[in-house]
């Protein structure tokens, strides 16, 4: 059984189709990257397993229990999420961001969660804990970002563009710590981007969406050998052949 499943998801927004008809299910351990243009429907999708959106018809299943029967507050804490901005709380120190999820849930080592978090993020406690957001780079906000969505051992890890504002070098290094943790965590990972190559790097499967819908859906290694149409643009775009 996948660990998160979604049926026929379809949402409006007004005259515009956000979803339309989307089917997609992810297994425990994969990281399944969401590409396409701004428009195509990703962020959208993304959200509705959390249940920050809510659709018009269909069902997202997570777990085995549909989101529309789960308590919305205790699914989004049981679910790390990351945002293009991070998101970060600014007058809460490193560690305070970080401990965020597992404060919430009354944990009772939610600091020593914390600490772990920044340590498995590739930023030392020690040396980051104390310091503001306004104190750091752009890279490492977002590593702060990734360890308060995975401070209380999540299952499930969804993120939301979580390296489009960066420079390509911090880029690079906070897409590596990603993969890193991701893969010692064992976490299963849904990732918005836009950019194809990111989602060649650090992804295991890449659902390709357009004007919402999933156009094609392969592993990496086999994309550009199935690539077609719109997937084949997109290859050609990112500098890649199909």
């Amino acid at each position: 059984m996948a660990l998160i499943q979604i049926e026929g998801a379809e949402k409006r927004y007004g005259d515009t189709v956000a979803l339309d008809g989307v089917s997609l299910r992810v297994g425990a351990g994969e990281c399944v990257a969401l590409v396409g243009e701004s428009g195509s429907g990703k962020t959208t999708l993304l959200r509705t397993i959390n249940r920050l959106t809510a659709l018009d018809r269909g069902e997202v299943v997570v777990r085995g229990e549909s989101v529309e029967a789960l308590d919305p507050v205790a699914l989004r804490r049981s679910i790390g999420y990351v945002q293009q901005d991070g998101g970060l709380i600014p007058h809460w120190t490193c560690l305070a961001n970080a401990a965020l999820v597992p404060t919430l849930l009354g944990l009772p080592d939610a600091e020593l969660r914390g600490r772990r978090a920044l340590g498995a993020a590739g930023l030392e406690a020690a040396v980051f804990a104390e310091r503001y957001p306004r104190e750091l780079s752009g890279g490492q906000r977002q590593r702060v970002a990734i360890a308060r969505a995975m401070a209380a051992e999540p299952d499930i890890l969804l993120m939301d563009e979580p390296f489009g504002a960066l420079d390509a070098i911090t880029r690079h290094e906070a897409r590596e710590a990603f993969i890193a943790l991701r893969t010692s965590a064992r976490v299963t990972a849904v990732l918005v981007t836009h950019d194809l190559g990111e989602a060649l790097r650090v992804a295991t499967r890449i659902a390709v969406m357009r004007a919402g819908r999933i156009v094609m859906e392969a592993p990496p290694e086999e994309m550009a050998g199935k690539a077609t149409g719109y997937a084949a643009e997109l290859l050609a775009r990112s500098g890649l052949s199909a």
